[in-house]
Formats: structure tokens, C-alpha cells, sequence
């Protein structure tokens, strides 16, 4: 069994590599296979190989590169990528399972968002399995923020939603 952690911060700890991503150049998230196991279809797994990083770049169509330039691209993993896909149906937690649309309600709703703390929770508690579950390999906690920062954005936003052509 997981060994529970304090904070969420020492499952975020995943240093950055300075092989750098082949289409936009960006260093990229060292991954353990773990991560390329769980989400990474044969045979494209195989040819990644054991040593590759998740691309940061959320404008950029590559997921996971290798040094040799091997890439895995947006629609090819087995999961939608929570920084690479913005639809409200996109996991932005994977070990807890909750979705974009979650946030979105919640901040409609109720003005706020109780699914960070849900998450430290679980963190705490030593249920979350961010290296196999996230395809980041790491801990969701950031892009959930960002998440809810930029959907906080949308709403406040008198614009967003509307078709510009019918104004």
C-alpha cells in the first residue's frame, strides 16, 4: 500500500529534463515507465522506450518525447491529457476522477470549489497513485488550480460563450 505523505507537495517533486521536446523545443517532465505503461498504447510504448518526458506545453501536439525524437501526440494516448485537452469531460485529477465540468459546476454553483481539498485529502490519506495515473506523472494539484483560474476567467468574462457573430 501507498505510504501516506504530509502535503501534496512531496508528490509534486518531478525535476524537469533538458531533453528538450523535438516540436517545440520546451524541456519537458522527466516520466517513469510507470506512467508511459499506463498510458501509452502498444506498440507506440515500445518504441518510447524507458526514457522519456511529458512535454509542458499545453499549445504543443506532443505528449511524450524521447532523446532519439520519438514522439506520442495529442489522440494517441489512451486518455485525454488534462494540460493538451480543454473540454469540460477531461479528467484534470486522474486518481480521484474529477473533471473540468466538476470545477466548472462547483464555481457556477456555488461560487467556489471544494475539489482541492477533496484531493490534499486523499493525498494525505495515501490514496492518490499520481506516477501511474496522471500522464504528467506527477501530482494534479497545479493544473487543477489553473483549471479553476481560467474557468473563473470564462465567467467573469461578460464575452465568453457568446457567438461573436450575433452581438
Amino acid at each position: 500500500m501507498t505510504q501516506p505523505v504530509e502535503t501534496h507537495e512531496e508528490c509534486c517533486r518531478v525535476a524537469t529534463t533538458t531533453c528538450p521536446c523535438p516540436a517545440c523545443g520546451n524541456n519537458g517532465r522527466k516520466v517513469k515507465p510507470v506512467t508511459l505503461d499506463n498510458h501509452i498504447p502498444n506498440p507506440m510504448r515500445e518504441e518510447i522506450g524507458e526514457d522519456a518526458t511529458f512535454c509542458l506545453n499545453p499549445d504543443c501536439e506532443v505528449v511524450y518525447c524521447n532523446p532519439q525524437g520519438k514522439t506520442v501526440k495529442r489522440g494517441q494516448t489512451k486518455l485525454p491529457v488534462t494540460i493538451k485537452d480543454l473540454d469540460d469531460d477531461i479528467l484534470v485529477c486522474y486518481c480521484f476522477e474529477h473533471k473540468r465540468g466538476d470545477l466548472r459546476r462547483d464555481i457556477k454553483e456555488k461560487g467556489k470549489t471544494d475539489i482541492p481539498d477533496q484531493i490534499r485529502k486523499g493525498v494525505q490519506e495515501g490514496r492518490c497513485d499520481c506516477e501511474r495515473k496522471n500522464p504528467q506523472g506527477a501530482c494534479c494539484l497545479g493544473n487543477v488550480a489553473g483549471s479553476i483560474k481560467q474557468i473563473q476567467e470564462e465567467l467573469d468574462n461578460p464575452i465568453f460563450g457568446k457567438d461573436i457573430n450575433s452581438a
